[in-house]
């Protein structure tokens, strides 16, 4: 048997045990492979997922990782890419019914791991920005860092839950969505308008058109201290025509 093919008839029986083991000589012994995998996909998910897990406790949060690791198939070996979807399972997991926020918290937990994990990159600061002629600046289209993540609850104030867990008072569920802007940096909660602005830049449109979305969906929108924010926390890779 070739290297491939032991690769190969390794990796069948690790998902499924009744497959053939194809001559492997260790195939009565896949049951512990396939215990230490499941394992070490549930701790990934712990080390992602915390904000989940301190709202539902260990107890609940092993369990609900358990049937999600149970049901559905690992996507790619690489452990740093556990869970990104695992705020759709939660959101239709019933047990967790009576918490409806669980799932954009969890969208929340993803954002922060996938900015923590964002490859590093030169970027511009105000100096640059300074620089740009104002008749300029509103033709042209920014490219941002990896790490910029943007998460948005319409119904739970995501923000409020996530600085609850950071310390600070306790969140009202009644108050309503809310945005986050998220970096490896920091989180921010940003307004709709706001939230309205950075979705028009990140999907590539001109600076003027993406102002001109953020003003009709939010007239009195603070553009300057967003604007600011993207590049004072060094989340602007290129601002070009």
């Amino acid at each position: 048997m070739s290297y491939a093919q032991a690769i190969s008839a390794f990796s069948a029986l690790l998902l499924d045990p009744q497959a053939q083991s194809a001559g492997l000589l260790y195939a009565a012994r896949m049951r512990h492979y396939r215990a230490n995998c499941r394992l070490n996909r549930i701790a990934a998910l712990q080390g992602v997922f915390s904000n989940v897990a301190q709202l539902v406790g260990e107890d609940f949060f092993t369990a609900m990782a358990c049937e999600y690791v149970d049901a559905i198939p690992a996507h790619a070996a690489d452990l740093h890419a556990m869970g990104a979807d695992f705020a759709d399972f939660i959101a239709q997991f019933a047990p967790a019914a009576e918490l409806p926020y669980l799932a954009p918290v969890a969208q929340v937990d993803w954002a922060r791991w996938r900015a923590y994990l964002a490859p590093d990159a030169t970027t511009l600061g105000m100096a640059e920005l300074a620089a740009l002629a104002e008749a300029d600046f509103a033709s042209l289209r920014l490219t941002f860092h990896p790490s910029l993540q943007l998460v948005q609850s319409l119904h739970w104030p995501i923000a409020d839950i996530l600085a609850m867990h950071a310390g600070g008072p306790s969140a009202d569920l009644r108050r309503g969505g809310q945005q986050l802007l998220i970096s490896r940096r920091q989180w921010q909660a940003i307004s709709t308008g706001q939230w309205t602005l950075l979705q028009a830049l990140v999907a590539g449109e001109t600076v003027g058109d993406a102002l001109e979305r953020a003003l009709q969906c939010e007239p009195d929108c603070d553009i300057q201290t967003i604007i600011s924010l993207l590049f004072t926390q060094g989340l602007v890779l290129r601002a070009e025509p």
